[in-house]
């Protein structure tokens, strides 16, 4: 599948690896440009690529991996994505370490804000609720698979993701839409952090 990832820094870099290590095609793209990735992208895997933001976007399956604050100005209004699948993987911090800040939504959720930005995208939640290093952390023991929880409006679109997430030796678990789901899955919400171990297997669970 060809995938574009919106950041180079470690999430996006761990991303673009793991699904080139499955066999996917995935275009990672930053803010300086593809010369700047020019030497990442050799280290990344065969599958993958340095190209422009405009050419990452324009993939059937786009994963943002850039800052909570740089959302807004990323997800401009006259992208048409056509119906196109974007994997919303950011938390909503506003600062990091050493003061780390959440943003404050009110009622409101990440994710939902995300949807309102691209209308004409099917948004799906995924990697977010763990760091990174410890997604793809070694397993505890054999025979397992680390869960990955997913949250999206589109039956079929959390489909495809939920197969990504497969490939990469996840398992996925479906927990609902973007307003239910995906506020459990946000920052200070019961999944955010939440580790489980599943037998391994591929089966999706609503």
């Amino acid at each position: 599948m060809q995938i574009g990832i919106l950041g180079a820094a470690t999430v996006g870099q761990t991303l673009a690896s793991r699904l080139s290590e499955a066999g996917h095609d995935a275009t990672i793209a930053n803010s300086r440009g593809p010369e700047s990735l020019r030497d990442l992208v050799a280290e990344l895997g065969q599958c993958v690529t340095a190209g422009t933001l405009v050419e990452a976007l324009d993939k059937p399956v786009v994963i943002m991996a850039v800052p909570w604050t740089k959302v807004a100005d990323l997800l401009s209004a006259d992208i048409a994505w056509n119906g196109r699948i974007l994997v919303d993987a950011t938390n909503i911090f506003v600062s990091y370490a050493p003061d780390f800040e959440i943003d404050d939504l009110g009622e409101d959720s990440g994710s939902e804000i995300v949807a309102r930005l691209a209308p004409t995208a099917r948004v799906v939640k995924a990697f977010n609720t763990l760091p990174i290093e410890h997604m793809f952390a070694p397993l505890p023991a054999d025979g397992l698979r680390r869960v990955l929880f997913l949250a999206g409006d589109d039956a079929e679109a959390v489909g495809t993701v939920a197969q990504l997430v497969d490939d990469m030796h996840l398992r996925p678990i479906a927990i609902g839409s973007l307003a239910s789901g995906g506020r459990m899955m946000q920052l200070g919400g019961p999944f955010s952090g939440l580790e489980l171990f599943s037998a391994n297997g591929s089966t999706q669970e609503d």
